[in-house]
């Protein structure tokens, strides 16, 4: 079995461009057909100043109907062909991290071309629960950087700062591993930290920014925690 997925790992890669590009073609299509109407309204290449202005404004909004319209595609693919990332271990060439890597490329493509421009926002947090995450209220989620969702616990008034990357996958060797992460209420994810699979973090924690909480680590209640690999220091 092995064997024959590494056989087929280059035409499956390109399949998964395929599938980015009818993602990213259906996104566009209500997008296109709002441009086109707004072309035609504003009189196209006889638009004045005001008329030109009139449709880069809609090119604006057009961008933010298409960015919505793939965040929409992305979580029905993923509820309707019930995509998700559960606790396991696997081969890296397996059929278990094939189906995994289709649930991984709908959350890269809605982290690529939009979900940057909604860092700190509602519909952010919005997406992430949709895509499985468990996310408390008063959360603040200032990244696109949140992996296996299904897999992902955040409690209530935490702030996940910018860039800070939550994944709950991991590969050693020729096997990977599927590991919950669970954070608690009040915490702090400063920027630029990375959290890796089974990390545990209780109540009233800080993770200083660029630090690297290791798998399986568990972060005790109240700590200021700094460093590669992380290290409590109060």
């Amino acid at each position: 079995m092995q064997r024959t997925l590494l056989f087929l790992y280059p035409i499956l890669s390109v399949v998964s461009q395929l599938i980015v590009a009818l993602l990213l073609g259906l996104a566009l299509f209500p997008s296109m057909l709002f441009i086109g109407w707004a072309w035609s309204a504003v009189g196209g290449l006889n638009a004045g100043a005001g008329g030109v202005l009139l449709f880069c404004l809609a090119l604006g909004f057009a961008f933010i109907l298409f960015g919505n319209t793939l965040l929409v595609l992305v979580i029905l693919i993923s509820r309707v062909f019930r995509i998700r990332a559960t606790e396991k271990r696997a081969k890296v060439f397996s059929p278990t991290t094939i189906f995994y890597a289709l649930y991984s490329l709908l959350l890269h493509v809605a982290s690529s071309f939009y979900l940057p421009v909604l860092k700190s926002s509602y519909f952010n947090v919005w997406f992430y629960r949709r895509m499985g995450a468990k996310i408390g209220k008063g959360t603040l989620v200032a990244t696109n950087r949140i992996w296996d969702c299904d897999l992902v616990e955040i409690g209530e008034n935490c702030i996940i700062g910018g860039n800070a990357s939550i994944s709950a996958h991991y590969a050693q060797g020729a096997r990977g591993r599927l590991r919950k992460v669970v954070i608690g209420n009040s915490v702090t994810v400063g920027a630029n930290s990375s959290i890796m699979p089974g990390v545990v973090i209780e109540d009233n924690v800080v993770v200083g920014a660029h630090t690297l909480v290791p798998p399986g680590m568990h972060l005790k209640s109240g700590g200021i925690y700094l460093g590669v690999p992380a290290e409590r220091v109060n």
